[in-house]
């Protein structure tokens, strides 16, 4: 019997750890979208299936096992939708797989009445580690009782009840740890994926990520014969912002301007700053009359808006842009970024607050 539960263990820890792969990217939970949460669902009935066949059997068609821990897995990891997928997928595999006798349907009652509470728990306003312990605590509780139902034998019955209980609440201790470990790592995961191609201020592309995309959109662009335009984006006078307000409050100014300029492009734009006060936006099948539209109004959009410093102080800022476009007039695509740094250059040379192709 103890054996038994060990390798119940042993697979609720093994298959927490495969979910936790299948899902690093996007991490589990109640607010992804129903595919992935289906996906949780039945990845988590398997995972009760697979403990019931290899649980503790005993007279009268019962089966001894964590498979209510799957449940609350799931309920935990994608909410109400992933724990319904859950409780069906083992619900009808007891039934399947043991026949339809007094054992299997209290057992389907169990599961469809924890479901319920589980999501109810999930809801309070409770810290994570007293949902846990309430939910195991009244998991234990429902098998006992279904134990003393089903278990006629005193002896099997006081045996049964305390080697599941003992295992259940040193299974559930490990399983809160270890739960909390891999939700760390993939939080970590992600947060450095995230920050190998995002700028960490503005949350545009970093430059990083602009070279990679600046390189495929060329790709595409050519192959599908089309026009694509850049634009060099400079702060006029930034250094005295950081001078006058210091750098925090510059800091304000840059995520502004990263603000101003997704709400000035497409969404098929590609927008990231290349670093200090200097931006980009590539224009993908944009013709050069476009693009210069799009620049003032880029520019425009800037010159307009206040910004709000920490102490509600409101500044004005300018930008100098530099526009360059492919195939016309420049039928290079290795000049591009070249031809785009020198118009930004003529622009702060000849005034400033301007856009020059």
């Amino acid at each position: 019997m103890v054996k038994d539960f060990i390798v119940n263990a042993a697979m609720l820890v093994a298959f927490i750890s495969i979910i936790n792969q299948t899902f690093r990217t996007s991490g589990l939970n109640s607010s992804l979208p129903a595919k992935y949460r289906i996906l949780s669902g039945v990845i988590f009935g398997l995972l009760g299936v697979t403990l019931m066949i290899f649980g503790v059997r005993l007279p009268n068609a019962m089966m001894v096992d964590f498979r209510n821990v799957a449940v609350f897995l799931s309920t935990v990891g994608g909410g109400g939708l992933s724990t319904a997928v859950t409780a069906l997928i083992i619900s009808i595999s007891r039934l399947l797989f043991y026949g339809i006798n007094k054992s299997s349907i209290i057992a389907v009652m169990i599961i469809i009445l924890l479901s319920i509470i589980f999501c109810n728990i999930m809801k309070l306003r409770l810290q994570k580690k007293y949902k846990w312990i309430l939910s195991i605590g009244i998991t234990e509780i429902i098998s006992t009782i279904a134990f003393s139902i089903l278990i006629n034998d005193s002896k099997l019955l006081y045996e049964i009840t305390v080697y599941y209980c003992i295992s259940m609440t040193i299974i559930s201790i490990i399983l809160y740890h270890y739960v909390g470990y891999l939700q760390d790592l993939t939080e970590t995961f992600r947060r450095y994926k995230h920050e190998s191609h995002r700028d960490f201020l503005t949350g545009l592309n970093n430059v990083r990520q602009f070279d990679k995309l600046f390189n495929s959109k060329i790709e595409s662009t050519i192959n599908d014969d089309e026009k694509m335009a850049l634009l060099y984006i400079d702060i006029d006078f930034f250094k005295r912002v950081n001078d006058t307000y210091g750098h925090k409050e510059g800091d304000l100014v840059l995520k502004a301007l990263g603000e101003i300029l997704i709400k000035s492009c497409r969404s098929t734009d590609v927008v990231s700053r290349n670093g200090g006060e200097e931006f980009s936006v590539i224009l993908a099948n944009c013709p050069p009359t476009m693009a210069i539209e799009v620049a003032e109004a880029i520019r425009k959009n800037v010159e307009k808006t206040s910004i709000e410093l920490s102490n509600r102080e409101k500044i004005n800022i300018t930008v100098s842009i530099g526009v360059a476009c492919y195939p016309e007039p420049i039928n290079d695509f290795k000049m591009l970024r070249e031809k785009a740094d020198m118009a930004l250059y003529e622009a702060k040379r000849t005034g400033r607050n301007k856009v020059v192709s």
